[in-house]
């Protein structure tokens, strides 16, 4: 029988649809807004002019980032600090770009981890000799400058242990049921909680004092959010002494340890050789057993990265790593951050490292390095996932790399119940970047796997594999220095958001608010919205694509932000970053 041509393209066309043959050719973006769940960076909070709202915000949310751990400026404070909240004695106010910081955080889907720190220069020293006011500590300080700044001189007395307390509450007060996850100081085990220490005796008795002081944190914040997290840390690497002192004294209050696992500083070590070379799976038993401490607890690693002006590293190493400390740290149930999304380049550290360059003053200011793409595409595969123990997966490792380095974990996404495996050889990565794959088999027993593709993490390109051995269930793939990954073609079916539209700015003039901002493509419509002292978001204008600026008539006395979003086809973009004008009353 002839079959008409028409009805042959028909019938080509669903074989087509049926067996998925619209691969795409790398992973489609994955914004913050489309994650239940994911992985995190740490930020300082934008300040003019070295971190500009307009080139360090929007993104955040377009490379999905999941998680935020706000704190640190550089070595200084951050408008989070307790220098900055209360600058005259009694007096605590948050400033209003944090507050737009948080909120538009919370509304693009993001979960956030602020630091209560540092200690503040009213408190400090004699009564009759303290000031009346705070004087903001510059960026480019650090906790060992001679002498030291009083904000890493730690509340020794119990006037100021409550002042800190009181700054404590106020900030959870403030923010409760938005920010959920709090932090007692950074690397209080160095020297950020002076005084430096030496010997065993001296950590322990620092140790005892923090969690002394903890103990009351926690109690604070518990008492003003109940649903919030304690975490006890980061501390700078792992450290037992310290930390089986401080949690001595306030185990069943801690929700969260976190810690940061540099591996020889300033220089190329694996992620991976924390466990082995800092012994970080023996301190996590040890912490598990201390007398008192939560049964449920977690585990943060809340601070990462390989900076690529270290010794014998690059930024194609910085890119081979950060799959590899994200999906390791996952796999040990572990919530992993990589330090920083945006350096402060105004500080002590410079653009030495980061997803993204900060303001050089060159062409390459707030630029991406090789490293961002690694984080989004490993982000939107794995950050929604949890371990999968019943997997069936089976990799071969050559003999060459019998000895520990072949590292192999399936996973599956708790929105989809789709599974997706993972695999890569954890060796120092080479700064020449020559490393040549080596073919393994796999043996994947998953009835689900109807197309299988091979994604490789660090470029997010796709590629279709064909089955060696069906009814085994066996491909050939690549084993290589950095993650690699094996899903079905259909794990990859999100729907693709436009950009948020970025760089929004307002300008207050001649009784008029005039929006600027830069467009990406794929919309549809743009939304625009205000909001007047931080009351709820009012829709403010429905426009064409590709508009990049709108006005109106200042629509009510004092502080109003806008923000923008893109409609697509898709669905809606993250929005903006918020930008807003103080106007005068009307």
């Amino acid at each position: 029988m002839e079959i008409p041509v028409r009805n042959t393209l028909l019938v080509l066309l669903l074989l087509g649809t049926c067996f998925g043959q619209d691969i795409p050719r790398e992973v489609p973006p994955r914004r913050s807004t489309q994650m239940s769940d994911g992985f995190g960076v740490n930020i300082a909070l934008p300040r003019e002019p070295r971190m500009p709202w307009t080139r360090t915000w929007t993104p955040l949310f377009n490379a999905g980032v999941k998680w935020v751990r706000v704190g640190q400026y550089e070595n200084s404070s951050e408008k989070t600090s307790w220098d900055w909240v209360e600058q005259t004695p009694g007096h605590l106010a948050a400033l209003p770009d944090v507050d737009e910081a948080i909120r538009s955080l919370a509304d693009n889907g993001v979960g956030i981890e602020i630091q209560l720190q540092y200690s503040n220069p009213l408190y400090v020293g004699d009564p009759a000799s303290r000031p009346k006011h705070v004087v903001l500590p510059p960026p480019g300080i650090g906790p060992g400058d001679k002498p030291q700044n009083p904000i890493f001189l730690p509340p020794r007395t119990n006037e100021q242990v409550e002042a800190f307390v009181r700054y404590a509450r106020y900030m959870v007060g403030r923010y409760r049921g938005v920010v959920k996850h709090w932090e007692l100081w950074n690397e209080e085990n160095e020297v950020y909680w002076g005084p430096h220490i030496r010997t065993r005796k001296e950590a322990a008795e620092k140790g005892r004092w923090y969690g002394s002081v903890l103990a009351r944190v926690a109690d604070a914040i518990h008492q003003t959010d109940p649903q919030a997290k304690v975490i006890f840390g980061g501390l700078s690497r792992v450290d037992l002494e310290f930390t089986e002192a401080a949690l001595a004294e306030c185990a069943s209050k801690v929700d969260i340890v976190a810690y940061h696992p540099y591996v020889g500083m300033g220089s190329n070590h694996a992620p991976e050789e924390a466990d082995t070379l800092l012994n970080a799976a023996e301190f996590r038993e040890r912490v598990l057993r201390v007398p008192g401490i939560r049964r449920d607890l977690e585990f943060w690693v809340n601070e990462w990265n390989c900076a690529p002006s270290y010794k014998d590293s690059n930024e194609s190493v910085e890119a081979r790593y950060v799959p590899r400390f994200y999906v390791w740290s996952h796999a040990l149930r572990m919530r992993p951050f990589v330090w920083t999304f945006i350096p402060s380049t105004d500080g002590n550290e410079g653009d030495q490292y980061g997803l993204i360059h900060g303001e050089t003053g060159g062409p390459d200011a707030f630029t991406p390095r090789p490293a961002l793409k690694a984080m989004e595409v490993t982000n939107a595969l794995f950050g929604q996932t949890d371990v999968d123990p019943l997997a069936e997966f089976e990799i071969a490792a050559p003999e060459r790399y019998s000895h520990g380095e072949l590292r192999s974990y399936a996973f599956r996404d708790h929105a989809s119940g789709k599974p997706i495996y993972a695999w890569w050889l954890a060796v120092v990565a080479d700064p020449a970047d020559r490393f040549q794959p080596v073919e393994t088999s796999i043996v994947v027993h998953d009835s689900t796997l109807h197309q299988p593709v091979l994604i490789d993490t660090r470029t997010g390109a796709v590629k279709p594999l064909e089955w060696t051995d069906r009814a085994r269930g066996e491909l050939r793939v690549p084993l290589t220095d950095t993650v690699m990954a094996l899903a079905d073609a259909s794990y990859l079916n999100w729907p693709e958001l436009p950009e948020a539209p970025g760089a929004l700015q307002a300008k207050f003039e001649n009784g008029r608010v005039r929006l600027v901002w830069t467009n990406g493509g794929g919309a549809v419509r743009l939304q625009v919205e205000r909001s007047v002292h931080q009351g709820p978001w009012q829709s403010a204008a429905t426009l064409a694509p590709g508009t990049v600026e709108w006005s109106e008539r200042l629509p009510a006395a004092g502080h109003v932000t806008y923000r923008v979003r893109a409609d697509s086809k898709n669905g809606p973009s993250p929005w903006s970053n918020p930008a807003w004008v103080d106007g005068p009353q009307l």
